[in-house]
């Protein structure tokens, strides 16, 4: 059996590599800390548990509409309301899978062979993959302390090239954890904006912030009600 070219240049995901090797490790009975994933060690909410079990009980559970229950999506919406003040259409929220299937849904949407799309690097590992799954290449940016291992708009304005069609921003950012400033936030998409070039901006880690609360990262939302943005809920 072949596997296409595209499967056999994926790159291991070394983190979950490490998390099978923690698991045989544990089968045999040994202690291991795990720092290599972002996995809870408690399960879901009591409430949420007690819920789940009375829909399994009393309800058909037919299929749902493929962008999600209208019912969870204006919560969702009514979420970035009543935590970061932006009003957000009901309509433009979609449910998927994990925050990865958005990701790949996104990339399958707006990449087309041949399309160079900017990211930061250090950035997530997968992320790269989804671009490069549907022909993109990745443009990777090296950054450094100064910016805080972070894209800001004096790096996107020097790598910027003609056949650039899209950036992809984390902030908070998986693996280094820093945020970008609002305002350097909203440059970077003014500036992709006015190349007519789209804005993916992954923040599923932009409510778990542990600082003083003037110093919170902030939606992307707030400086660009175009971009696509991706959050996680649990």
């Amino acid at each position: 059996m072949k596997y296409s070219q595209r499967a056999q240049a994926i790159s291991p995901f070394l983190a979950m590599a490490f998390s099978e090797k923690a698991a045989r490790i544990e089968a045999q009975g040994k202690h291991v800390v795990k720092l290599n994933i972002g996995e809870p060690d408690f399960g879901a909410p009591p409430d949420v548990l007690k819920a789940m079990e009375q829909l399994a009980g009393s309800a058909p559970l037919p299929y749902t509409s493929a962008l999600g229950l209208p019912e969870l999506r204006a919560a969702i919406a009514g979420f970035y309301k009543t935590k970061h003040q932006i009003d957000i259409d009901p309509k433009r929220v979609v449910v998927t899978a994990g925050a990865s299937a958005a990701l790949l849904l996104l990339s399958a949407a707006f990449v087309d062979d041949g399309d160079k799309v900017i990211m930061a690097d250090p950035c997530y590992p997968c992320n790269r993959q989804f671009i490069k799954s549907f022909g993109g290449n990745v443009q990777l940016v090296p950054t450094q302390a100064n910016s805080r291992f972070q894209l800001n708009n004096d790096l996107l304005e020097r790598y910027w090239q003609t056949d650039t069609q899209g950036v992809m921003l984390a902030t908070p950012s998986n693996p280094t954890g820093t945020a970008v400033a609002i305002d350097e936030l909203a440059a970077m998409c003014d500036f992709a904006r006015k190349k007519g070039a789209w804005r993916i901006i992954d923040e599923i880690y932009l409510n778990l912030h542990h600082g003083p609360s003037d110093s919170q990262p902030a939606s992307v939302l707030s400086v660009d009600d175009q971009a696509l943005v991706i959050n996680s809920f649990s």
